[in-house]
C-alpha cells in the first residue's frame, strides 16, 4: 500500500481540521471571488493562446511525473 494507515489517519485529521477552519473562515466570500476571478482569467488565457496552454500543461505533467518517479525510486532504494 502506498500510504501507511497512520499517515492516512493523519491526512484525514488534517482534512477535517481544514474543513472546520474553512467553515468558520471570515473571508469566504473574498476567497471565492478571487478563485472565480482566477478561473475566469485562466479560461480567457486558454481561449486566447491554446498553444501556450498546451505547452505549459505538457511541461507541468513532465515535472509532476518526474517528481513522482523520483519519489518511487527514492522510496525503493531505502
Amino acid at each position: 500500500m502506498w500510504v501507511r494507515e497512520r499517515d492516512a489517519i493523519d491526512y484525514l485529521g488534517v482534512s477535517v481540521v481544514t474543513l472546520l477552519a474553512w467553515l468558520h473562515f471570515p473571508y469566504q466570500t473574498f476567497v471565492y471571488t478571487q478563485l472565480h476571478y482566477w478561473a475566469w482569467w485562466l479560461q480567457r488565457w486558454v481561449d486566447n493562446s491554446p498553444d501556450q496552454a498546451v505547452g505549459l500543461a505538457v511541461v507541468a505533467c513532465a515535472v509532476v511525473g518526474g517528481a513522482f518517479l523520483a519519489g518511487m525510486v527514492r522510496s525503493a532504494s531505502s
